[in-house]
């Protein structure tokens, strides 16, 4: 089995709260990309601290779309897989060994559990499957609240699904999230 350049990409903004328990989640990758939309906190330091290559641009009209859209530039082309994650986002320890023993050659994203609330048990409430893990070429993010991951190649589109890889989601209770769009 051929070794797979695995990088995991995200954006941010004042999410300090969140980088040393994501960057030693994520850490399993070959390298980690950040694109900071505009931090007022200490976010990127502590990024850039923990090895993170980080970039900061603003985006005006914000567009969570074009935020990932930029995020994935930051993306060599050399790539096999492409992890998009946000920074209050966990993968379960192993992540990478079990992307590298479901992955084929022809396969171009993978749909996963993702947990997105939980009881006062850490149960999961909400659970469904998420697509966020794809080839470098051949996608671009589309619409700016709520953005989807599409496909642009000429080929067929090969996707898969597994149960045995889990990202859950650990939200900043204190952060609006009411002014997304104007």
């Amino acid at each position: 089995m051929k070794k797979m350049k695995i990088v995991v990409y995200a954006i941010s903004k004042n999410e300090e709260k969140f980088v040393e328990r994501w960057v030693n989640l994520m850490n399993e990758a070959d390298e980690i990309y950040v694109l900071d939309t505009g931090s007022s906190d200490q976010t990127v330091k502590k990024l850039k601290k923990r090895g993170v290559k980080v970039s900061v641009k603003k985006i005006e009209p914000w567009r969570f779309d074009v935020a990932r859209n930029e995020s994935l530039k930051l993306v060599p082309e050399d790539v096999d897989i492409c992890v998009c994650t946000d920074l209050d986002e966990m993968f379960n320890k192993g992540w990478r060994k079990r992307l590298e023993e479901i992955w084929e050659d022809d396969v171009t994203r993978l749909a996963y559990n993702y947990n997105w609330s939980f009881d006062e048990y850490n149960k999961p409430l909400v659970n469904f499957y998420i697509e966020k893990i794809h080839s470098r070429k051949d996608y671009k993010w589309t619409h700016p609240v709520h953005e989807v991951l599409s496909y642009t190649g000429d080929d067929k589109e090969r996707f898969i699904t597994t149960d045995e890889i889990t990202v859950n989601h650990y939200p900043d209770s204190t952060k609006s999230r009411s002014s997304y769009l104007p």
